[in-house]
C-alpha cells in the first residue's frame, strides 16, 4: 500500500476550494454588473428611439404646416401616442421634467391650432404661422433635449459595458494564471511526495482469515529509479491473488451445486412424504382384501380412489411448480370468481365455525386475467386462511379498484394467530411451510401466477391479531393479448 502524506492532500483540497470560490465570486459579480448594464442600455435605447420618432413626427408636422397643408390631425394623434410611450420609459428626473415640458407645450399648441380662424379669414395665415413657430420653439426643443439626454446615457452605458468586459477579461486571466500556478505547485508537491513514498514502499497483502501463502514476504523498495524488483514481486503477488480468487470461485460453484442437490433432496423428500401415506393406506386395504379372500368392498375402493386423487393432487402441485402453465387471458369478473371460490369452501368454513364476509366495490369488477389460474390462487389463499382458524373466526375478502382505476386491489383478512415472525420473510420461498404436512409450494405458485399477471402479492400481520394477504392486479395488460 502506497502511503501519501495527509498534509499534501489537505493543501490540495484547500487550494482547490479557494480557486472554486474565487471563480464563483468573480463570475457572479461580473455577470451581475453586465446584466445591470445591459438592462440600463436597453431602457435608454428604447427612450432614445421613442424621442427620435417623436422628433421626426414634430418635424413632419412643421414641414406640412409650412407647406400650408393643414390636414395634420393624424400626426397629432401620433404625437399623443409617442408622448404616452415616452411616459412609460422615462425613469430619470431629468427625463420626467423634459417630458412634462413637452406635453404641456404640445397641449398649448393644440389649443392654438384649434383656435385658428377660418381659412378665408385674413388672420388665418398669421395665426397658423404663430402656432407652427410655437410648435418648433416650445415643443420640438425639449424633445430634442430629451433625445440628447438619452444619447448621453447610451454613450455612458456603452463605456461602462466596455469597462465590464475589460474587467471580465482580466478576471478570467487572473483566475487562469492562479489556477496554472496552483496546478504546477501542487503537481510538483505530489511528485515529490510520491517519489519519497516510492523510495520505501511496503506492500503486505493479507487475507481476512490468514495469508495468501505461507511466509508471505514484505516488500521493501529502497534506492532511486530502479523498480524492477518491485515489479517482479507485484507480479508474483498478482499471480497468488488470481490463484486464490480462482479457488474461491470453484468453491462457490461447489456450494451452489450442493445447494441445488439439497433442494432436489428436499423436493424428493416432500414427494415421498406426500405419496407414502396414501400408498400405505392403499397397501393395507389390498392386504386386508387378500387375507379375507372376499375382495374389497365399495367403501375400500372409495378410500383407494380418494388416496389416488390425493397423490394426483400432490404430483400436480409439483408439476405446477416445475413447469407452470401458460396464461390464457380473457376479460373476466373477479367478483364472480371470488363468489365461486367462496361457494366451494363455504361448507368447510361452516364446519370450522368461520364467518365469511365480503367487501366488494361493485358486483362486477373486471380485469384481463386467466380465470383458472386466478381461481387456483384464491382457492389456495382462502384455504390457508381457513387453516389458520381451526377453532372458528372471521374471514373477509375485499375487492376494490385503485383510486386511478389502473389496478384492482384484493385483501384477504383472517382472525387467526397470524404469521410467525421467523416465517414472514420466507413466506413466498419454496418448501417454506409451518404446517406439518405442507409442501411449502402453494404460496410460491400463487406468487408466480400473480407476477405473470404483472401484479404483486405480499403479506403482513394485523395489529389486532390475524394476518392479511394483499394482491394487486392490473386492469389491462398490453404486453399479452386476450385469448380468443
Amino acid at each position: 500500500m502506497v502511503v501519501y502524506r495527509r498534509g499534501l492532500f489537505v493543501w490540495v483540497i484547500l487550494v482547490c476550494l479557494c480557486l472554486v470560490a474565487l471563480s464563483t465570486v468573480t463570475a457572479v459579480s461580473i455577470f451581475s454588473q453586465q446584466r445591470a448594464v445591459t438592462l440600463g442600455l436597453q431602457e435608454n435605447v428604447r427612450s432614445q428611439r421613442t424621442a427620435v420618432e417623436l422628433e421626426e413626427c414634430l418635424k413632419d408636422i412643421i414641414a406640412l404646416e409650412d407647406a400650408r397643408v393643414e390636414l395634420v390631425a393624424v400626426l397629432h394623434d401620433r404625437v399623443q401616442h409617442l408622448l404616452a410611450a415616452m411616459n412609460s420609459v422615462a425613469d430619470q428626473v431629468e427625463e420626467q421634467v423634459l417630458l412634462e415640458r413637452t406635453q404641456t407645450a404640445f397641449q398649448e399648441y393644440q389649443e392654438l391650432w384649434q383656435m385658428l380662424p377660418p381659412p378665408n379669414d385674413l388672420l388665418h395665415e398669421e395665426k397658423r404661422r404663430e402656432a407652427t413657430r410655437y410648435l418648433e420653439r416650445d415643443v420640438l426643443k425639449p424633445c430634442q433635449e430629451f433625445e440628447s439626454f438619452n444619447t448621453g446615457r447610451v454613450t455612458n452605458d456603452v463605456e461602462h459595458h466596455e469597462r465590464v468586459l475589460r474587467q471580465l477579461s482580466w478576471g478570467l486571466a487572473g483566475v487562469g494564471i492562479l489556477g496554472g500556478i496552483a496546478g504546477v505547485t501542487l503537481g510538483y508537491g505530489v511528485a515529490r511526495g510520491l517519489a519519497k513514498s516510492l523510495q520505501r514502499l511496503h506492500v503486505q497483502v493479507r487475507d481476512a482469515s490468514g495469508k495468501l501463502g505461507p511466509n508471505l514476504p514484505e516488500i521493501v523498495v529502497t534506492g532511486e529509479g530502479n523498480f524492477a524488483p518491485l515489479h517482479a514481486e507485484i507480479e508474483l503477488l498478482t499471480a497468488r491473488i488470481e490463484t486464490v480468487v480462482r479457488n474461491l470461485q470453484e468453491r462457490e460453484h461447489e456450494v451452489l451445486r450442493a445447494e441445488q442437490l439439497a433442494a432436489i433432496g428436499q423436493l424428493a423428500a416432500g414427494v415421498a412424504h406426500e405419496i407414502r401415506n396414501p400408498l400405505t393406506s392403499i397397501k393395507l386395504l389390498v392386504q386386508a382384501g387378500q387375507v379375507d379372500g372376499e375382495g374389497m368392498s365399495i367403501g375400500d375402493l372409495r378410500v383407494i380412489e380418494s388416496e389416488v386423487r390425493r397423490m394426483e393432487r400432490s404430483l400436480n402441485t409439483f408439476l405446477d411448480f416445475a413447469r407452470p402453465p401458460k396464461l390464457r387471458r380473457e376479460n373476466a369478473s373477479l367478483v364472480k370468481l371470488a363468489h365461486d371460490v367462496l361457494g366451494l369452501l363455504r361448507m368447510r368454513a361452516e364446519k370450522q365455525q368461520v364467518c365469511i364476509h365480503t367487501d366488494f366495490a361493485a358486483e362486477n369488477v373486471e380485469a384481463i386475467i386467466d380465470p383458472e389460474q386466478l381461481r387456483q390462487v384464491l382457492m389456495n389463499l382462502v384455504l390457508n386462511a381457513l387453516d389458520a382458524m381451526p377453532s372458528g373466526g372471521d374471514f373477509t375478502l375485499r375487492i376494490h379498484p385503485s383510486p386511478d382505476g389502473s389496478r384492482i386491489e384484493l385483501e384477504l383478512i383472517d382472525s387467526g394467530s397470524g404469521i410467525a415472525p421467523a416465517m414472514l420473510p420466507r413466506l413466498f420461498q419454496p418448501f417454506a411451510s409451518s404446517k406439518e404436512t405442507g409442501l411449502g409450494l402453494g404460496l410460491v405458485i400463487s406468487k408466480r401466477i400473480i407476477e405473470d399477471h404483472r401484479g404483486t402479492i405480499s403479506a403482513a400481520n394485523r395489529t389486532g391479531g390475524g394476518a392479511s394477504i394483499f394482491v394487486t392486479l392490473p386492469t389491462e395488460t398490453d404486453s399479452c393479448p386476450i385469448s380468443s
